[in-house]
């Protein structure tokens, strides 16, 4: 089977809009790549993209990768024109200052700054402090009137930073998390030839805002392993404690013993292990205090699926500066290749 990724693929990904719960452009992009190339593919009435890869082990393995990014949603448009706005999903509101962002509106794609209250007219102890969300406000830069004929209560935007690819192999870009996983679970299905299990690929929702997409995907499906493709917030940077650092960028794909919502059936992390062991695949394991993925949801899907969350070491997760190694995306694809072409241990 070819291993070499194109990605090209990514960067398109990474450029599309796809805040939770509106992630269609992102859906229509991966089921056009696909086509052809599965045996089912469909989306159900939550919006998650459900493709089906027959095999022939008689079992079969659910791979979940999210659609969405964080971002944000206008909540107000003051007399002025200027935008206030809440956080879909969890962002640090440390790095949203100054950025620019993209609206999604009925208009088309509106451009817009970030702002707030200037630095000459603030008082030390103002500067001192971290500048809440409520704080804030887009700048679009047109009169009162046309913001309003524009942009609607309720329309989003997304970060924009463009992809940026430097150093030793790493990757900059906004909504890593999580079209790396998706581009990884996209290429997986284009590239796989008769796999040996029946492949369920799960293209999920709404996994920023409490992982909705995923269980409803999972009740409708009958698998026998779960695997969620994910990244997961790396603390390789100064500042951070060894202890605290959970993953390293470019150290492997994480295999995850446990977080905040799965905890990994211990034949299963034995499996997986074992997999990176004999094909001399980098890995790391993940104790994660805190976090979670689609797994929290699959695991206790029905009469539960055995789960393990497999993730890629992320710098500034949630942020439009998101920083990672195609050494670990390579990682990642290689594992899911050895799975689909090996027994399944998981009870």
């Amino acid at each position: 089977m070819e291993q070499k990724l194109d990605f090209s693929i990514l960067k398109t990904l990474t450029q599309l809009p796809g805040v939770s719960g509106r992630e269609q452009a992102v859906r229509a992009q991966v089921q056009a790549y696909l086509s052809g190339a599965v045996d089912e593919i469909r989306t159900d009435a939550l919006g998650n993209l459900i493709v089906t890869k027959k095999g022939t082990s008689g079992q079969a393995v659910l791979l979940c990768a999210h659609l969405d990014e964080v971002g944000l949603m206008v909540q107000h448009i003051d007399p002025s024109g200027f935008l206030r706005f809440i956080t879909v999903g969890g962002i640090d509101s440390r790095t949203l200052l100054a950025q620019r962002v993209r609206l999604q509106t009925k208009a088309g794609e509106l451009p817009g700054i970030i702002g707030t209250k200037p630095a000459h007219i603030t008082t030390e102890a103002d500067r001192a402090k971290a500048i809440p969300t409520k704080d804030l406000f887009i700048d679009v830069g047109l009169p009162p009137e046309q913001v309003r004929a524009q942009v609607s209560v309720g329309d989003v935007a997304v970060l924009d930073r463009p992809y940026l690819e430097f150093g030793d192999e790493m990757v900059s870009a906004k909504a890593l998390d999580n079209r790396v996983g998706v581009f990884v679970l996209a290429e997986l299905l284009k590239k796989l030839k008769n796999p040996l299990h029946t492949v369920y690929g799960v293209f999920s929702v709404q996994e920023e805002v409490g992982a909705r997409g995923a269980k409803t995907a999972a009740f409708g499906l009958e698998a026998d392993v779960c695997l969620t493709l994910d990244t997961t917030g790396a603390g390789d940077i100064p500042g951070v404690e060894p202890q605290q650092q959970i993953v390293a960028v470019g150290a492997g794909v994480g295999i995850t013993a446990l977080d905040a919502c799965t905890i990994t059936p211990k034949p299963l992390l034995d499996g997986l292990t074992a997999c990176c062991q004999e094909h001399q695949i980098p890995f790391q394991i993940r104790v994660a205090p805190r976090g979670g993925t689609d797994a929290g949801s699959v695991h206790v899907s029905k009469t539960g699926i055995a789960s393990c969350p497999l993730s890629i070491p992320t710098r500034n997760i949630h942020s439009n500066v998101e920083v990672l190694s195609k050494k670990d995306v390579r990682a990642l694809f290689d594992l899911v290749v050895c799975l689909m072409q090996s027994p399944l241990v998981y009870e």
